[in-house]
Parts: structure tokens; sequence; C-alpha cells
């Protein structure tokens, strides 16, 4: 018997992507406004999350607030055009996080699909970013809120998995956790023992060796799959 549909924040209830995207652009403009000339110029903003993911990459295991992680590429991205300037990069951190609150939103089958579900099910939030889904009004259903900075542990290490469990009180078998990155989310609820959902929005080829427990384009798909495996049993 499924008790708890966990999900997933960022790129899964809301759209980060998209907000992350527009605030790099606001802080790259920023930044070649102060600091003119060939190097500021030639950062683009797929450069910066480039520089940002290597940078993630060697924190991974030390450092469970991504917000850090964003200032830390930040401090990056000035040091490889030349520039050493702590107070530009707390500037550029501050104007990403403000762009990126002011820009990011929900998704559209967010909202109704957490409704549905909580019409049955306990509904909840594991997420690694910071963003507050008070923002948007979803925090009426998610119980528990589970954010990796606060806990010190992040996706996929199962610990994070274990927490949610813990303060659901809540079995594995008895959870599906659903989210976009097979990685963290797929990977990393699956080695806890959790069932996986798969939200694959773009349709993109999975690679790997990460297989989901069921896969969907949409949220709206959700509720099926889960009242599937609470029909079964398991």
């Amino acid at each position: 018997m499924i008790r708890l549909a966990a999900f997933d924040g960022d790129n899964t209830l809301w759209d980060f992507e998209a907000a992350m995207r527009l605030a790099l652009r606001s802080t790259l403009e920023e930044l070649w406004t102060v600091m003119p000339g060939p190097t500021t110029e030639a950062l683009t903003v797929n450069r910066m999350i480039g520089i940002r993911n290597r940078v993630a990459g060697e924190l991974e295991g030390r450092v469970a607030d991504l917000a850090v992680v964003r200032y830390a590429a930040f401090e990056r991205t000035l040091e490889e055009v030349g520039v050493e300037d702590a107070n530009l990069a707390a500037r550029l951190n501050a104007m990403f996080f403000a762009v990126k609150q002011q820009h990011a939103e929900p998704f559209s089958d967010a909202e109704p699909v957490l409704k549905e579900l909580a019409g049955k099910y306990r509904t909840a939030l594991l997420t690694n970013g910071n963003t507050d889904p008070a923002q948007y009004g979803l925090d009426r259903y998610l119980d528990p809120i589970v954010h990796a900075a606060t806990e010190g542990v992040a996706k996929p290490d199962p610990a994070i998995f274990s927490i949610l469990l813990e303060r659901a009180g809540v079995e594995a078998h008895e959870v599906v956790y659903i989210g976009d990155s097979l990685s963290d989310d797929v990977a990393g609820a699956q080695s806890a023992g959790i069932r996986s959902i798969w939200l694959n929005r773009n349709g993109v080829k999975r690679e790997g060796d990460v297989v989901p427990d069921a896969e969907v384009r949409s949220l709206v798909e959700v509720p099926a799959v889960v009242d599937r495996w609470s029909d079964v049993g398991g």
C-alpha cells in the first residue's frame, strides 16, 4: 500500500531551468557593464552553467547547500576571466537569487496533481534546491518538507531519503518518489529502497544504467501510476 508520494522541487514542481537562465543572463549583463572587455564578453550563460556544474562536482559530498555552490560558482567565473573581487561575486550572487525568485513559477500541472494526490495519500517534498514552496502556495499540500541544505546531506545519498522516511513515519515500500533527474532522484530513491517515477517532460532518451520504476511525460500521469501500485498492494 502506498502512503506517501514525495516530490523533487526544481524542474519537477517548478520551472527552475527557465528562471535560472534568466537570472544568469541578468548577472552576465551586469558583469559586462561593470567589467567591459573581450574576456568578460566571451562569457555566455551556457559557459557559466558549465562552470557551476564543475564546481558542484568538486564540492559533491562536502557541500549540501546549493546556495553555497552557486556563490562558489560566481567566484570561479570571475577567476576564469581574471577578476578577483569578492564583493562583485557577492553582488552577482544576490542578483541571481533575486531574479530567480521573481521569475520562477510552478508548472501548470503541479498544484492540480498535488491536490488530487492529497485526497488519497500524503504528499511531501524532498529537494536539493533552496526554493520555498510557500511562495507558490504549494506548502499546504506538502508534509514533510525536507531541504538538503538544512539537513547537510543531499540526493542521491540515501541518507536524505532516510530522513524523509523518518519525518513522514513511513517505510520505504510505502513511498513513491517523483523527480526529473535519473541520477539524483531515480537512483537516489532506489538506493533507499523507494520506488521512483522519472518525470521526463521533454522526452529525452534515457542513457546509462539507471532504470526508473515508471516514466511519465507530465505530472498528470503520476496519480494513475501511484494508484496502480497502491491497488496491487505493493
